[in-house]
């Protein structure tokens, strides 16, 4: 059971930045002093490296830090990258404030860079809108509703503020931002990218690689960003997350390619391979995505990772794998990939080390995928500063951030239509709010807030702690009154509440303003097979409407 973090944010009003260059800063060549450290490290440190594992895997029974399961990752498995926060997972608070992230962080550190080949670990986090995993930090909005704005600059801010948070964390790496064009509306991941124009999607993308990275070989305020998912993600056939996408080599080349190409112009460190196949093809397994296209056409420098348990769906779910064995040996030997999100065993490692021992992966092929982990981890500096800035976690939520972000959210409002002049509200007249959505932040911030399917319907609201706003709170704060409210109906449309008093107070007001929506979601979880509100909402707008006589 999560319990609220006791940190109390205090964060300074404003700050400033460390100016920036004019000039990308991209992966290049590796250092020569990386290619020695390479060749120093055992199989086993080398393999440790491409490993990524989740933080679940570190925290004990009681939502604690494990330091015996710190042990036994870094020392016995050499892991070199960790992902996630607790609060996303079984850690004992809802909403970890970066304090309080850091220490967990710090001490995973403080191991590895005493033990064995001391090499620091490379900390990834879903900072997709903002840190929005970390207590208090601004949470922007989703990348679908910062297209809206047409303005690139809202979304290097996002990344900018997110950066800095991030890091403020202890975590150097941000899994963000998703490039994927999205075709087909059914599809549960559009609000996380840029919508479905490829231009459009480019522009925002190499905006949000730079607010994330900037001069991060340099700027420690700074994070690797990661393009994802490589590639064609966004049109699945049916809609369905991580069905095939029927996808023409000239369609792909035309449309889906060029906002990954903006992101490597931007500089983007690292790459996140896509989930499922294109054109029956497994994206994971693919020669043709993951080395032509991406190494030799777009000549990509980074470093690659595998979305979650990519290889290992391949035995287990695909079927286009025998055996794990062949899954990580096709994965290795057909494309780049550097790194495996495994991210909860020892799999990854266990199979890697026997296949380079058998002789059916040369240990080169690691030493490539290494060399590219490596000379990250030191263009980050992690290699003489790895724990988190005490100094930027008094930036954590402050006003210039939340300012930040309500700016993008005010310019992401889209207004469809204006009859009879129903906008701008005014204070002298008697409006009427309904609907789940008004007095919610949870609905209204939806996926990857908090966490990655956003609060809990038991958490409601309290998660944050204060750190959120609704509409009723907004109107409040402009009105100095309470808002007229009714809920009216629930957000599944499974429950109606009141509707002959909804009814009565409609015909009533001057205006009505109905909010509706759905739950937060992500991934697969979100998978639908309709476009259509539920039935209820419908009926609430219908009735209201009918029975109020107003438009």
């Amino acid at each position: 059971m999560h319990i609220p973090d006791p940190v109390k944010l205090n964060p300074v009003a404003s700050y400033s930045y460390q100016p920036e260059s004019p000039n990308v800063q991209a992966p290049g060549a590796i250092d020569r002093d990386v290619l020695k450290m390479v060749r120093s490290l055992t199989l086993e440190e080398k393999v440790g490296q491409m490993t990524q594992i989740d933080v679940t895997q570190l925290i004990d029974c009681n939502g604690k830090l494990n330091r015996t399961a710190i042990e036994y990752w870094v020392g016995k498995w050499k892991v070199g990258s960790f992902l996630q926060s607790p609060g996303n997972r079984n850690g004992l608070y809802q909403w970890y404030s970066a304090e309080k992230l850091a220490e967990i962080t710090d001490a995973v550190q403080e191991f590895a860079t005493k033990m064995g080949s001391k090499i620091p670990v490379i900390w990834g986090l879903d900072s997709v809108r903002g840190a929005s995993f970390i207590k208090g930090a601004a949470i922007f909005p989703a990348s679908i509703a910062t297209a809206a704005t047409f303005d690139p600059q809202f979304a290097y801010d996002a990344g900018r503020v997110a950066a800095k948070d991030t890091r403020a964390a202890g975590a150097h790496w941000a899994f963000a931002p998703a490039l994927d064009v999205t075709v087909n509306k059914f599809w549960a991941r559009i609000y996380e990218s840029f919508g479905e124009d490829s231009f459009l999607t480019s522009q925002m993308g190499y905006s949000s690689v730079r607010g994330y990275q900037g001069d991060y070989k340099t700027d420690r305020t700074r994070v690797a960003a990661c393009m994802k998912h490589f590639i064609a993600y966004g049109n699945p056939f049916d809609g369905s997350d991580r069905a095939d996408r029927h996808v023409a080599d000239h369609e792909l080349l035309e449309y889906y390619v060029p906002s990954f190409k903006a992101a490597i112009e931007a500089g983007s460190a690292t790459v996140m391979e896509s989930y499922g196949p294109v054109n029956s093809e497994m994206v994971v397994l693919s020669n043709f995505y993951l080395q032509t296209l991406l190494r030799d056409h777009l000549r990509f420098k980074g470093f690659m990772v595998t979305d979650s348990r990519e290889i290992w769906t391949q035995a287990l779910l695909y079927k286009t794998a025998r055996d794990t064995e062949q899954a990580v040996e096709g994965a290795l030997l057909r494309t780049s990939t550097d790194m495996s999100m495994v991210p909860n065993d020892e799999s990854f490692s266990n199979v890697t080390i026997a296949l380079v021992k058998s002789g059916r992966i040369s240990e080169r092929r690691i030493d490539q995928s290494v060399a590219r982990i490596l000379q990250l981890k030191k263009d980050l500096g992690l290699f003489s500063q790895p724990f988190a800035d005490k100094e930027l976690q008094k930036t954590v939520g402050s006003a210039q951030d939340i300012e930040f972000a309500r700016n993008a959210a005010r310019e992401s409002i889209t207004l469809l239509k204006n009859a009879n002049g129903v906008l701008p509200l005014k204070t002298s007249e008697n409006v009427l709010f309904l609907g789940p959505t008004l007095n919610s932040s949870r609905y209204q911030g939806g996926g990857w807030n908090v966490r990655t399917m956003g609060p809990t319907e038991e958490e409601g609201d309290a998660v944050y702690q204060g750190f959120a706003d609704t509409v009723l709170t907004g109107i409040k704060q402009v009105t100095g009154s309470p808002a007229k409210y009714m809920p009216a109906v629930d957000i599944d449309g499974t429950t109606k509440y009141d509707w002959d008093g909804v009814i009565a107070a409609a015909k009533q007001a001057d205006k009505i303003v109905i909010g509706l929506g759905e739950h937060p979601y992500a991934e697969f979880i979100g998978n639908i097979n309709e476009l259509a509100l539920p039935q209820a909402h419908i009926d609430l707008v219908s009735n209201v409407a009918k029975q109020s006589g107003k438009p």
